[in-house]
């Protein structure tokens, strides 16, 4: 994700964020590793789109590697690591409070 943008339409207000597309994820590692190695190529600027922040499902990075797959040459995919915690940041209106444990250095009372 690169920046949010707050637009004005028509009276209501419309959040975007512009994020990166990478493309569909390589076939066969998928398939080796059993559905967990999601390894996707760049497709650089032109990939580039703006999405309502209100459809984000996931926050990912794409961490670049080199996997070497059949008589191919190795070329730089990256592979997709959810970042853990953001549907624990969606469970909003539960707000418990701490209670306040008492200063172990205070000796005054």
């Amino acid at each position: 994700m690169y920046f949010f943008v707050l637009f004005d339409r028509a009276g209501e207000d419309l959040l975007l964020a512009l994020v990166l597309l990478y493309s569909r994820p390589h076939a066969d590692l998928l398939r080796v590793s059993s559905n967990t190695l999601c390894s996707c190529k760049y497709q650089g600027d032109g990939a580039l789109q703006f999405i309502d922040v209100k459809k984000i499902q996931a926050i990912v990075s794409m961490v670049p590697h080199t996997p070497i797959v059949g008589p191919q040459e190795p070329t730089e995919w990256y592979f997709l690591v959810e970042k853990p915690g953001f549907d624990v940041a969606l469970m909003g209106g539960i707000n418990k409070e701490m209670p306040v444990e008492p200063d172990v250095a205070d000796t005054t009372s």
